[in-house]
């Protein structure tokens, strides 16, 4: 083919031909079609983002829901622009806690956008379909109408279950195409620790249905492939990216900023691809994930708005702290909101089997500091998670929970305990009483 060209014009080929097979192998590295990010994406490429990059994305609007690992991701983007003020994107950041307001969307201001770019809400615990409600209601209904200013929307999930596919995908299409001048960040469930090993693979099967239909055809965050370094350890995140006690939070430097990498390149990919997302099926909205509730006057239910009130928490919602099955609450979600105080009112749940009252110091929220004795009765328990709070004691009758799978008691006050307590301790969380400040 070569044989009747001159040898300078055969170099000059040669060298083009290799060229054009350096940037087809660049192209197939950064992935096919539509942005995407895995943790091997974020080592190739982060150092590629410009300071012009930077600049366009600090003139646009972020609205950002999550839970608290949106406050890792927070915290990564924090680190960075601590190191090179070029990844600033926070210097015009808001946060409203959503959740601790009882669901109610009134706390974000209407004019959030005004004086912000960037405007992040903890969303509501559960079910965790209700973050995406939340932010479809502030895109579209007044007073917000974020959907008239936003330029971007990312919906962040530490957790999810595949059941919860159908409602995340119908409702994130829907609002693709009612605004398709938004960016909407599409995004896998993240990796806890090994501990939640049960809750990782429901997480994984989650993303996997996320993979499977977005994966090249919308941008795609995949925060389990981030958090688990593309699964070279399996599923569930790296260990050298989180010292949490209870293995739920990557709240190590390390893994916060792989998180924040990784944001910030999706977005200036995103904002730099111009295709608008077409997906051929749809999602059958009628196969929504069902959530079982309890009326207002049952007596699990009441227990439960009992602690709320005790704790000055009159306008959270039963329903979203509380998950059911078959007319049971089996799982409490009090972690992170101002519970100072477990009242006798526990005693009723004795179907429970997980109980999160983990506290997190940075919100600035009271934190747990007594145990009802009538914790003794919930004896069902598996899960129990108390860390990073005020406690300085245990009821001794919390010795009664035997069944326990999970139990973090790290970063507390503990102190001067009955033998009895400290053998339980030994047995259920082996360095929980080292982990005390």
């Amino acid at each position: 083919m070569l044989k009747n060209i001159k040898p300078s014009q055969r170099i000059i080929i040669i060298l083009t031909l290799i060229t054009f097979t350096s940037l087809l192998h660049a192209a197939i590295d950064k992935g096919a079609g539509a942005p995407y990010v895995d943790s091997k994406i974020i080592k190739a490429r982060f150092s590629e983002i410009t300071a012009e990059d930077m600049e366009v994305l600090r003139t646009k609007k972020i609205l950002f829901a999550s839970r608290s690992f949106g406050l890792n991701l927070r915290n990564g983007l924090a680190s960075l622009a601590k190191q090179d003020k070029k990844y600033d994107i926070l210097s015009s950041y808001a946060r409203y806690d959503v959740f601790k307001a009882g669901s109610d969307l009134s706390v974000v201001p209407a004019d959030a956008f005004d004086d912000n770019n960037f405007v992040h809400f903890l969303a509501t615990y559960w079910p965790h379909s209700q973050r995406v409600l939340e932010a479809e209601t502030l895109l579209g209904q007044p007073p917000h109408n974020f959907g008239e200013v936003a330029d971007i929307v990312v919906i962040y999930f530490h957790t999810a279950r595949p059941s919860g596919f159908d409602l995340y995908a119908s409702k994130m299409d829907a609002m693709q195409k009612t605004y398709p001048n938004i960016k909407f960040i599409y995004v896998t469930s993240g990796f806890m620790g090994p501990k939640k090993a049960k809750d990782n693979e429901q997480s994984f099967l989650f993303s996997e249905k996320v993979r499977q239909r977005y994966k090249g055809k919308a941008p795609l965050y995949d925060l389990g492939m981030i958090l688990s370094d593309d699964n070279r350890v399996g599923h569930q995140y790296c260990p050298e990216y989180s010292k949490d006690p209870a293995d739920v939070h990557p709240s190590l430097q390390a893994g916060q900023e792989m998180m924040a990498k990784g944001f910030l390149l999706l977005l200036c990919d995103t904002l730099k691809y111009n295709k608008q997302v077409e997906l051929e099926d749809k999602i059958d909205t009628g196969k929504t994930e069902k959530i079982e509730v309890l009326p207002a006057s049952n007596p699990e239910h009441k227990a439960v708005r009992a602690i709320l009130d005790f704790n000055d928490l009159k306008k959270k919602k039963v329903e979203n702290v509380a998950v059911v099955e078959n007319g049971h609450i089996v799982k409490l979600y009090l972690q992170e909101g101002g519970v100072h105080t477990l009242t006798d009112d526990i005693g009723t749940l004795t179907s429970l089997k997980l109980l999160h009252l983990y506290g997190d110091r940075d919100l600035g929220y009271p934190l747990l500091k007594k145990i009802s004795p009538v914790i003794g009765k919930c004896t069902n328990i598996k899960e129990l998670l108390v860390n990073q709070n005020d406690l300085t004691t245990l009821p001794e009758e919390i010795t009664n929970l035997r069944k326990l799978k999970l139990l973090s008691v790290g970063d507390n006050h503990l102190k001067n305990l009955s033998p009895k307590i400290e053998n339980w301790l030994r047995k259920y969380d082996t360095n929980g009483l080292k982990l005390q400040k």
